[in-house]
């Protein structure tokens, strides 16, 4: 069921639109410093001059800015999908003691609370975004595949140079540690681009006149391998749940003991401490294994999205940071080899929503 006073609370007395086209904003491949200088130039009032205005007895005071640092919380929030997110933080004890803030994989997420005012897949496609985001040259021109591009043996990110006039990317690990971490891994940044280029062309082509063959294709490469994730989410999904009902009925059973005197108090608390420890883990597993499988489940519809999205790119003739976030999650680099006196070089593109294609 979800609840509109937590939808309310979201926006923070904002109109959903202003959200929206902060997201709208990020995905067109607009930072948060950007984003929050449009903002104050048009005059949008902030999240707390909403807040403070509902407050009784409210004075108007001076306009707050919008930051780069408000933005880019509000851009990296699953609330406005439509999510809960708890145990952000570990509570303090002790007052003079601070709150930590825990690491993101053990939060605890419940999907689909409240109404979403973005898309499931345009938050998605935003994390993308931040996660590969705009790198410049020495120039102060952007790099057009920065963070998109990885070293196919360690899975650094390459990085981009340019000697005696040739622009290039080359393993950062290799550039910073030398040969006893990795290798080159060197490709020219104009070779590459005409390589995603005839790839997005040729998979664009095939969906064009044979969108059945490629649908065909994508179901017996991701089909097999994600019915298997789902059943195996399914059956830690079952056992979680199994154990947190079992847990239940001994944490009662210890209440019943100790009110008949079979256990001490002290006993009481420290098996209970121990139970309801293990029950908060499971409670944990079961939020994590519902949202994987719906996350897999969702996968499994997005090869349509794919093909739909690709057929549009037959006449591409340029490659630019949008394109490239539109399209692609990440490409590989493989250390080149020589084979019959060739140089040959494997370069994997990781297409968003279907993963690497082979036809």
């Amino acid at each position: 069921m979800k609840t509109a006073s937590i939808a309310k609370s979201v926006g923070r007395g904002l109109a959903p639109a202003v959200f929206q086209r902060i997201y709208d904003l990020c995905a067109s491949g607009h930072g948060s410093p950007y984003i929050a200088k449009v903002l104050n130039r048009e005059g949008v009032l902030t999240p707390r001059n909403h807040r403070e205005a509902t407050l009784p007895g409210y004075v108007e005071k001076r306009q707050y800015e919008w930051t780069p640092e408000t933005v880019h919380g509000i851009l990296r929030s699953r609330i406005y999908k439509g999510d809960m997110v708890q145990g952000i933080y570990d509570c303090a004890r002790f007052k003079r003691i601070p709150s930590k803030r825990k690491p993101s994989d053990e939060w605890l997420i419940t999907p689909n609370t409240h109404d979403p005012i973005v898309s499931d897949e345009l938050w998605h496609y935003v994390q993308n975004c931040m996660n590969t985001r705009k790198r410049v040259q020495r120039s102060g021109e952007p790099q057009l595949s920065g963070g998109f591009i990885r070293c196919g043996d360690c899975g650094y990110a390459l990085a981009f140079a340019s000697r005696y006039g040739t622009e290039y990317y080359s393993c950062g690990l290799y550039r910073r540690k030398g040969l006893e971490k990795c290798t080159q891994h060197y490709i020219n940044k104009q070779t590459l681009i005409e390589l995603v280029l005839d790839d997005i062309r040729k998979y664009a082509l095939i969906a064009t006149e044979n969108m059945d063959r490629l649908a065909s294709k994508l179901a017996a490469q991701n089909g097999d391998k994600e019915d298997r994730q789902i059943q195996s989410l399914t059956a830690n999904l079952t056992a979680a749940e199994a154990r947190y009902a079992e847990l239940d009925g001994i944490i009662e059973q210890l209440y019943e003991d100790k009110v008949s005197g079979e256990i001490t108090e002290a006993r009481f608390r420290k098996l209970t401490a121990r139970y309801e420890a293990e029950q908060q883990a499971k409670e944990k597993a079961i939020s994590e294994n519902k949202s994987k499988i719906e996350r897999t489940i969702a996968n499994k519809k997005d090869a349509a999205a794919w093909l739909e999205l690709i057929r549009g790119y037959a006449d591409i003739r340029e490659l630019d940071r949008v394109v490239l976030g539109e399209l692609i999650e990440k490409i590989t680099v493989g250390e080149a080899q020589v084979i019959d006196g060739v140089k040959n070089i494997e370069v994997t593109i990781y297409y968003r929503f279907v993963g690497a294609v082979t036809i």
